[in-house]
C-alpha cells in the first residue's frame, strides 16, 4: 500500500492525471520505478508531476499506512476488487481510498446520493429520512456527506431500517471536523462505511469539499437534490453528476420559497422531477431486478424523531376537512380522521390497526375521491 499512497501524495487529489498513469501502467509500484526519463516520456505530465513522481522517498507514504493501521482504517486502492466500478468510470477517480466501517457495502451497485442543505426545512429532512429509508429498504446503498441537516437526515434514514450508507468525506477520517457530529461519524463506521480519498489527518477547507463531491456523484448511479437554493453546493455537485452521466433527481417545490430557487433551476434544465419513489425505484428496476425489491421498500413503518437542528418550523395552519361520505371504505375513513394537518406525508400517519400497504390503499382511495391530492416530495395536502 505504500507505493499507492506515494502515488496519491505525489498526484494529489481530484485531477485527470492519475487514470491516465494508471492506464498506462497498471499499478503504483511500477510508476514508483519508473526512471525520470520514462516519466517524461508518458507526454502528459507536465514538470511539477514529473518533480514529484522523481521523488522516491517514501517516509511520508510511510506514515500514512502506519497511521491508518494504528486506528483501523484500510486503504482500497484503484485496483482492488473492492473499489467500485462506477467510481473507476469518471475522469478523475481517486487513486484511491481511505475507509472505515464495512467495505463490503462498496460491492453494491445500486448506490444512490441524496443531498441538501444543511438548514434544511422539517419536510426536506423528513423527506431525506423517509427516501432515504425506503429506498435502502428497497436495496440501495444511499451515499451523501455527512453534514448537519439533510445529510445526516438521510444517512440516518438508511441506518434506521439497518440498510446501507456510505459517508464521503471531504477531510480525513480522523480530522477534528464538525465536532457535534463526530459521535453519529462513529455510528457510520460501525453500521456503514465512512470514505475519504484524504489521509486520517488531512484537514477540511473551502478547497476539499468541491473535490470531494465528484465521488460522491461518482459512486451512485443517480443524485437525489431534496433543497437547495441557487448558490447551494448541492447545485455543484448535481452538476458534476450530469457531467459524469449520472442521474440526476430533484424534488420540486414552491417557486417563491428560496430553498426550492435552485432543484426547479435544475428541473428546468433537464433533471427528473422526483415526485414519488417509484420514480426512482422503476428507473433502475429494469437494469437490476434481481437486487431492487420494491415491495420491501414499504415493509416498515418509518418515523424520524425530532430533533433540535436547528431546522425551520412551520406555522401552525387551521385545517378544514370535507364531511365524509358514505363511498369511503373503512379504511380510507380511518385514516381520513387521523389526519391533523395541511400537509403530511405517509410516514407520519401511525395507525397501529393498519399496515403501510392499507394506510397508502387508502390514500390512493382518498385522492381518488378528493378529499387529498398527492404532492412533489411524496408529500400530501387536504382538499378543502
Amino acid at each position: 500500500m505504500v507505493y499507492w499512497v506515494w502515488l496519491q501524495q505525489a498526484l494529489g487529489y481530484g485531477n485527470k492525471a492519475g487514470k491516465l498513469i494508471l492506464n498506462r501502467f497498471k499499478n503504483a509500484e511500477t510508476v514508483f520505478n519508473l526512471s525520470e526519463k520514462e516519466i517524461i516520456s508518458c507526454g502528459f505530465l507536465n514538470k511539477k508531476y514529473i518533480e514529484k513522481l522523481s521523488n522516491k522517498n517514501l517516509k511520508e507514504a510511510q506514515n500514512i499506512v502506519l497511521n491508518c493501521k494504528k486506528h483501523g482504517i484500510e486503504i482500497i486502492p484503484f485496483d482492488s476488487e473492492y473499489y467500485p466500478k462506477l467510481l473507476t468510470e469518471i475522469e478523475n477517480p481517486p487513486i484511491l481510498l481511505f475507509v472505515k466501517g464495512n467495505k463490503e457495502i462498496l460491492l453494491n451497485e445500486i448506490k444512490i446520493s441524496v443531498v441538501g442543505p444543511r438548514q434544511v426545512s422539517v419536510f426536506g429532512k423528513k423527506a431525506a429520512f423517509s427516501l432515504s429509508a425506503r429506498l435502502a429498504l428497497a436495496g440501495f446503498t444511499i451515499v451523501s456527506g455527512g453534514a448537519l441537516g439533510c445529510d445526516t437526515a438521510a444517512h440516518k434514514g438508511a441506518l434506521a431500517v439497518n440498510g446501507n450508507t456510505i459517508c464521503v468525506l471531504g477531510c480525513g477520517i480522523n480530522a477534528e471536523y464538525l465536532l457535534e457530529n463526530k459521535e453519529f461519524r462513529n455510528t457510520i463506521s460501525q453500521k456503514g462505511l465512512l470514505i475519504s480519498e484524504y489521509p486520517p489527518n488531512f484537514k477540511a477547507s473551502k478547497f476539499t469539499f468541491p473535490v470531494r463531491n465528484r465521488i460522491i456523484s461518482g459512486l451512485s448511479l443517480g443524485i437525489v437534490v431534496i433543497e437547495a437554493n441557487i448558490k447551494s453546493g448541492s447545485l455543484i455537485t448535481a452538476n458534476i453528476a450530469a457531467e459524469q452521466g449520472r442521474d440526476v433527481f430533484a424534488i420540486p417545490g414552491n417557486i417563491n420559497e428560496p430553498q426550492y430557487k435552485g432543484v426547479n433551476m435544475l428541473i428546468r434544465d433537464g433533471a427528473k422531477p422526483l415526485l414519488e419513489l417509484n420514480d426512482i425505484i422503476f428507473e433502475y428496476l429494469p437494469k437490476f431486478p434481481h437486487k431492487i425489491n420494491p415491495e420491501n421498500a414499504y415493509s416498515k413503518k418509518i418515523i424520524l424523531k425530532e430533533e433540535n437542528n436547528n431546522v425551520k418550523k412551520p406555522k401552525e395552519e387551521k385545517i378544514i376537512k370535507k364531511n365524509i361520505k358514505e363511498n369511503l371504505s373503512n379504511n380510507a375513513k380511518i385514516v381520513y380522521n387521523y389526519l391533523d394537518k395541511p400537509i403530511f406525508y405517509l410516514d407520519d400517519i401511525l395507525i397501529n390497526d393498519l399496515s403501510d400497504s392499507q394506510i397508502l390503499a387508502s390514500l390512493t382511495e382518498l385522492e381518488i375521491y378528493g378529499y387529498i391530492k398527492a404532492l412533489p416530495g411524496g408529500k400530501y395536502g387536504l382538499l378543502n
